[in-house]
């Protein structure tokens, strides 16, 4: 039985160690598969009168092995915006080739890294340019003039020890002169989210920085900026510094763009229209703080808005809103009638511009190195300016991109072709929501919202949230901390959220716990005071366990003990503890209970409240001291009167 067993695993040895034979040489194979990245890519080329055009790309190769080769491949133009999306997935165009570089020796590596120039040309070349020791690759183009207009896309290939690595990317031609370049309105989003990425978020927005010539835009969430400013927030401080600095700028501007679960419309209908208005100004509050400078008045709202939130952003003063095209029944991008601005069907005091959604997600998509595919996100904006070359009127598009998303090669890159990009122009929001432009080119003039669900307010939901306004509000004029008020209002704002009553009272009862956190660092001794009697000051000691200031009033209250001062007194809480000291006059009794209770200065917040057991003694401590003096002048005075006695009787 036990040699059975031996012969079996002797066999079963021999099968893996066969498999292993086999399988080895593949996957030694497979781990020099050439794994490259294009570092750098121009996304233009603009063919001369001689039909001669050239752009430099810089690539890098990772475990580069000896003759490695790589191979260009040019594909017929794009003509229609479907057509990218293969290309950016890395499937390709599945049209026949038009022209390619033929194998180009990758001889001239530094650290794995190579740039070389690839010519284009439409005839001949009048002579050829050698890089590295060899011919200069070129590709040639069967167009001439206007003809060659246009983005075509481009397959490198990577070939090291028989494996071919294949990459796709997009390449714009101009041949004939562009009268009207689109116009980019490119907006940064500042979320919540870039806090777990902020030295990432630092490297871009200093990218941002080193580009004041170039129009830009910044949407600040409240909640990221106040997060930020937050003491022991990892990397706040840094991020701060960085916007700062990358708003210095004139042409980098700051617009509000508040979280997309506020219920706009539920705050008008209870009442509070109030907080509608605060929502936008958190945000400018907050820049301000942090930067000096004012958002404008363009409003960037992501989610899906209802028309009664639209009417109630349009009532606290909101012109220009910029929507996700994903919040209207039809997508401006899948067709043709897009970039000119718009009125929105049920709210038209307002003007709309929409963000070109497949724009935005190829400038975030991480799957695509940076430099890649910052030229393919040019080149897709070249590719909307062909979409109406002679189109009368300027036409314009809106990219969102998130600062915790990009990164700051991506940005660098994008920003260096943009500023020499002949097919677009940057440019800031506020120009581009022109009344001229409503229906410019054939585009709609009005665009209909997506229904989005109703949300009741509860009666509950509405008393507490005001009770919790008028406290917060109290609470942030009393102290000196901004990081602190600005952090209650913004849990304020949180709370005022879509959804079901349930849920909003659960967000409100949140913002009230965060409050209530803030207040229980407050208190006031309520330790026994024992009056020494009429006249004698009552001592009253205050607690706080905040690192901030705040202004508070102390009331006395009670009726068996009268204050000639006044029972009141204005304090400020600057350190651990704090004594005051109240004048007494006319008590009655021997004991009373004195209610203590410490608010804010308008007295719509308590601070902190205690109950004291007051002891007053009938005399004084000085009176005792009187008495006792007395008596013993007394008794000094009998002694020696009663010795003279007693002598005098002895002398007879």
């Amino acid at each position: 039985m036990f040699h059975r067993f031996s012969t079996w695993w002797r066999a079963l040895s021999v099968v893996l160690l066969s498999l292993a034979t086999v399988t080895w040489p593949s996957a030694a194979q497979a781990a020099t598969t050439p794994s490259f990245t294009i570092l750098h890519q121009n996304a233009s080329a603009t063919v001369s009168t001689r039909g001669t055009s050239r752009f430099n790309v810089t690539i890098d190769i990772k475990s580069p092995v000896a003759r490695s080769v790589a191979r260009i491949t040019l594909y017929p133009r794009i003509v229609t915006r479907s057509q990218i999306t293969p290309i950016i997935s890395g499937a390709g165009s599945p049209a026949a080739s038009m022209t390619s570089t033929g194998a180009i020796a990758l001889n001239c590596l530094t650290h794995g890294r190579m740039t070389f120039g690839v010519v284009l040309y439409t005839t001949r070349l009048a002579h050829s340019s050698r890089q590295c020791g060899t011919r200069m690759p070129t590709l040639h183009l069967a167009c001439v003039g206007a003809q060659c207009d246009g983005v075509y896309p481009l397959r490198y290939q990577v070939t090291s020890s028989g494996t071919t690595t294949t990459k796709w990317s997009l390449l714009a031609l101009q041949a004939t002169t562009v009268a009207l370049p689109l116009r980019l309105a490119w907006i940064e989003e500042l979320s919540p989210s870039l806090l777990h990425h902020s030295a990432r978020g630092v490297a871009v927005l200093k990218v941002l920085a080193r580009q004041p010539a170039i129009p830009l835009t910044v949407s600040a969430d409240y909640r990221a900026l106040s997060a930020a400013q937050q003491p022991g927030t990892a990397g706040g401080a840094a991020l701060l510094a960085a916007l700062d600095k990358a708003v210095t700028s004139p042409l980098h501007s700051v617009v509000s763009s508040p979280p997309s679960d506020i219920d706009f419309a539920g705050l008008a209908a209870s009442g509070l229209a109030s907080q509608v208005s605060q929502q936008l100004a958190l945000s400018n509050q907050l820049v301000q703080t942090n930067t000096g400078r004012h958002v404008e008045t363009p409003v960037v709202l992501s989610g899906t808005p209802s028309i009664d939130s639209l009417h109630a952003l349009a009532g606290a003063g909101v012109s220009d809103v910029v929507l996700s095209e994903s919040a209207l029944s039809v997508a401006p991008s899948s067709t043709l009638n897009w970039g000119a601005p718009f009125r929105i069907n049920g709210a038209q005091s307002l003007q709309a511009l929409s963000v070109d959604g497949p724009l935005s997600q190829l400038a975030t998509d991480g799957s695509i190195e940076p430099g890649r595919r910052a030229a393919m996100t040019l080149d897709t904006l070249a590719f909307l300016h062909f979409e109406a070359p002679d189109a009368p009127a300027s036409r314009s598009v809106i990219m969102l991109t998130s600062v915790a998303k990009t990164s700051a090669s991506f940005v660098g890159d994008f920003l260096g072709g943009l500023r020499g990009d002949p097919f677009v122009t940057a440019s800031s929001l506020e120009p581009l929501f022109s009344s001229s432009l409503i229906g410019a080119n054939g585009s709609p003039s009005t665009r209909t919202l997506l229904p989005a669900p109703f949300s009741p307010w509860s009666s509950a939901n509405i008393n507490s949230l005001s009770t919790l306004v008028g406290e917060v509000t109290s609470f942030t004029q009393a102290v000196t901390s901004l990081s602190v008020s600005d952090a209650l209002s913004v849990d304020v704002a949180q709370s005022e959220i879509v959804g079901n009553p349930g849920k909003r009272q659960a967000a409100i009862g949140r913002a009230s716990n965060a409050l209530n956190s803030q207040l229980n660092q407050f208190s006031v001794s309520s330790g026994t005071i024992t009056l020494a009697g009429p006249g004698t000051a009552l001592p009253i000691t205050l607690f706080s366990k905040a690192d901030y200031t705040v202004t508070a009033v102390v009331h006395l209250i009670t009726d068996r003990l009268s204050f000639p001062k006044g029972s009141s007194v204005v304090t400020t809480l600057d350190s651990s503890t704090k004594s005051l000291r109240f004048p007494t006059a006319d008590h009655r009794g021997s004991s009373l209970t004195l209610q203590v209770v410490m608010t804010t200065p308008n007295d719509k917040l308590v601070l902190a409240r205690a109950a004291i057991q007051v002891r007053i003694a009938g005399t004084s401590v000085v009176g005792y001291l009187l008495s006792l003096g007395s008596i013993a002048v007394l008794a000094w005075w009998w002694w020696r009167t009663h010795r003279r006695r007693e002598k005098g009787r002895h002398a007879r």
